[in-house]
């Protein structure tokens, strides 16, 4: 008998690569002579197919079932995509998931033996929810499909409502900068032709003043993103020109429809402009969050800028032959630093922050990714902190939040 895959991933939701994915599969033949299963797993079957490891795994002890985990595997072949990085883009834009199957087969008497057993192939993507957030499925809520409502968009924050319209100054606006560059991007984890981006403006009292539509044509499982930065709106071909004039607020959901109905696909996202002025530098970053998406944040409390300076120093003659003589200088320079090497650091703050900013930065503190939108461009920087705290208020303002980051490329003096 071939082996017999018990268990699998579900090919109804996108994978986070670094979750636990695992195969539990068993065989009426593990009492044979040096049994193995060898599995072979492939990057995107349905395409180059291409072979990406082999491995074999034996079975448990005083059972016939083996488990394969993958995961170590997958995270390896994807990778994020932050298209502000190169420049805002008009309208959405597309990035195609990386798909996985395994091929098993059983080992033993010093040869392969029997058929094959294929599993079903599986898509993943750049995510690394904590184990409680995959194991109670909370992740799923972060993949939006015709199956669904008020699923979420990819983002830390938790600035939305399952509604786009009633807003009130309860809701959890998120403070954007006029010039901020914001970007959402969402999971479609099945095929749909029939969602379309809302866009509603209010000005200070919550009345609406225009409300837009962005009709998708995203007919395919796919991850998508959408420059959403108060400059970059206007850019894009809604069905009516979003009108910011008088505006203090902007709601953004995906919404679903057919000829009767017409339903939120995910959570609307709330935003409130940020026209405060302070003698700060503003300090725009960016980040990978654990659902693989990207926030962004301006720091714009009191900040400090420190260059860490490493030298090597080296002793030199200070004598010089000029012609028959022995020449001696008073500019003669005896001691030189060389392998000179710079190392820019912030000391940064924010504003004080409502109790789901804290929430939502803390994976700005844990990111393997974080950029900086600097007077030069992006630039790529770590930030320090090797424990995070998350302060909590009962009346919806809690202390700003002080962080530490570093250029990540140092630089040199000639020498």
């Amino acid at each position: 008998m071939a082996i017999t895959i018990q268990d699998q991933p579900s090919t109804t939701y996108i994978r986070p690569a670094f979750a636990p994915i695992e195969y539990l599969v068993s065989s009426t033949n593990t009492a044979q002579n040096g049994f193995k299963i060898v599995c072979k797993i492939y990057l995107n079957p349905a395409a180059a197919n291409t072979l990406i490891s082999t491995q074999s795994i034996s079975v448990r002890p005083y059972s016939t079932q083996a488990i394969l985990s993958i995961q170590d595997i997958v995270k390896s072949f994807v990778s994020s995509n932050y298209t502000l990085l190169d420049g805002d883009t008009v309208d959405v834009t597309t990035t195609a998931l990386s798909y996985f199957r395994v091929v098993f087969q059983e080992y033993y008497d010093g040869a392969l033996r029997g058929f094959t057993s294929t599993s079903s192939t599986i898509p993943a993507y750049n995510s690394s929810p904590t184990y409680l957030q995959f194991a109670s499925n909370k992740f799923q809520d972060y993949q939006i499909a015709t199956s669904a409502l008020e699923k979420n968009l990819l983002s830390g924050f938790s600035n939305h409502i399952p509604v786009i319209n009633a807003f009130n100054s309860n809701d959890r606006w998120l403070k954007v900068k006029t010039d901020q560059k914001i970007q959402l991007q969402w999971l479609q984890r099945n095929a749909s032709g029939n969602f379309q981006v809302w866009l509603r403006t209010l000005n200070s009292s919550f009345t609406s003043l225009t409300t837009s539509v962005l009709d998708l044509t995203t007919t395919s499982q796919n991850y998508f993103a959408l420059d959403v930065g108060r400059q970059e709106l206007p850019d894009h071909t809604w069905s009516v020109a979003p009108n910011f004039t008088g505006a203090k607020y902007y709601a953004i959901g995906i919404l679903q429809y057919d000829e009767y109905t017409l339903e939120l696909a995910s959570n609307a996202y709330l935003y409130e402009i940020d026209e405060c002025d302070t003698d700060y530098t503003n300090y725009e970053l960016h980040w990978l969050n654990r659902w693989g998406g990207f926030d962004s944040f301006v720091f714009d409390g009191k900040s400090k800028q420190d260059v860490a300076i490493s030298k090597t120093l080296a002793k030199y003659s200070v004598d010089r032959v000029s012609g028959t003589s022995l020449s001696y200088t008073t500019s003669a320079q005896r001691t030189r630093p060389f392998d000179t090497s710079l190392s820019e650091a912030y000391s940064i703050n924010s504003r004080l922050l409502s109790d789901f900013e804290i929430v939502g930065l803390e994976d700005l503190a844990t990111s393997p990714e974080v950029y900086w939108n600097s007077p030069s461009g992006f630039v790529s920087v770590n930030v320090a902190a090797q424990s995070y705290e998350r302060k909590k208020s009962e009346d919806g303002k809690v202390f700003s939040l002080s962080l530490n980051m570093t250029i990540d490329n140092s630089d040199k003096r000639q020498w």
